[in-house]
């Protein structure tokens, strides 16, 4: 019985592909899409004749997340099934406030092709909405426990998504004119930001300033748990409240920090997704970085530089690409000199 997570090669984005269970036989989960034309990546993983995943998270509502599983979703291939999508969509905001332009689309798809859709949650919004991180433990015995989003993280969209959904035309929760606009496709921008030899003394400790993008607050962040494997599944999420939710977490199990095999590093590495103070949460070696550094020059000099400085012993840096911005530390000195 095995636990494995593969980052499909999905640009910037994220597109996680989780198998559990006998390896001959897998029970399956998919975390994301990637961008639009990173569609073809996730066709391609797709076994001939399809095949069933117990469940589909899209984490929020970024391009980089959402773009790739929309295309898929529109064109589903016969013999692909899902036992529950988890998503928050226009319906799941906590005020009238509904989900921006391709939040929309991906909630008409939904309905369309009459998914289901946060059935593990009472097709209500997939929050925490208490003291209690809510636990959902899937078939094949595979058991996660949500990290994020609050209620209040959610609320945190209303006036960014109200924006979004007036300025393309949209009447809030129409999904025929949402599946009007379904194939329309923004651009992004295409430059590839150079990297300097990394002072990792001096880069670990620059200021820390948190995300406050709205759409990467309301992230599903999940904390994936089979047969003694530990996974942090952090999407774009927060620090703080998955520092909040680790704290809670250890606690209630008697331990000062957080057994992990692994933590998917939050927003592709981020500056501003993962603290210090995070980091000297989790009992971790390996840290999972998902992105190609095009666009925005993920993951931050500074973000590899607190896990190696704070990561463990030895941690593991694991990316799913080579580029100019991580390979810096493929450094056979500078790894001696840190440890990693």
């Amino acid at each position: 019985m095995s636990l494995s997570i593969e980052m499909l090669p999905a640009n910037h984005g994220d597109c996680l592909w989780i198998e559990y269970g006998d390896p001959d036989d897998p029970h399956r989960i998919l975390i994301d899409g990637g961008p639009p034309y990173a569609r073809g990546r996730l066709e391609e993983r797709i076994p001939d004749g399809g095949c069933h995943f117990e469940l589909l998270v899209i984490t929020h509502v970024d391009a980089d997340h959402i773009g790739g599983i929309l295309s898929y979703l529109a064109r589903l291939p016969e013999g692909v099934t899902f036992g529950d999508v988890w998503f928050n969509g226009w319906r799941h905001l906590p005020t009238d406030a509904r989900g921006p332009v391709q939040g929309e689309m991906l909630s008409a798809t939904i309905e369309q092709r009459a998914l289901p859709w946060n059935e593990r949650f009472g097709r209500g919004a997939v929050q925490i909405a208490g003291d209690s991180l809510p636990r959902v433990e899937l078939p094949g015995g595979l058991a996660l426990t949500l990290l994020s989003p609050t209620r209040d993280a959610l609320a945190e969209l209303v006036p960014f998504w109200r924006d979004e959904v007036s300025a393309a035309g949209l009447d809030p929760g129409s999904s025929e004119e949402a599946l009007a606009l379904l194939h329309e496709r923004e651009g992004l921008r295409s430059d590839v930001r150079g990297a300097e030899a990394p002072d990792v003394d001096r880069l670990a400790t620059r200021p820390f300033e948190e995300d406050e993008s709205a759409a990467n607050g309301s992230s599903i962040a999940l904390l994936a748990e089979f047969q003694g494997r530990t996974v942090l599944l952090s999407a774009d999420a927060f620090p703080s409240q998955v520092r909040r939710a680790v704290l809670k977490l250890a606690a209630e199990r008697g331990v000062a920090r957080l057994p992990l095999d692994a933590l998917k590093m939050s927003h592709h590495g981020s500056k501003g997704n993962t603290s210090i103070e995070l980091i000297e949460l989790l009992d971790c070696r390996r840290y999972l970085f998902s992105t190609n550094g095009k666009i925005f020059g993920h993951p931050a000099q500074e973000n590899v530089a607190r896990v190696v400085l704070h990561g463990g012993d030895t941690p593991e840096l694991m990316f799913n690409y080579r580029s100019p911005t991580n390979g810096v530390w493929d450094d056979a000195r500078l790894a001696d000199e840190h440890g990693y």
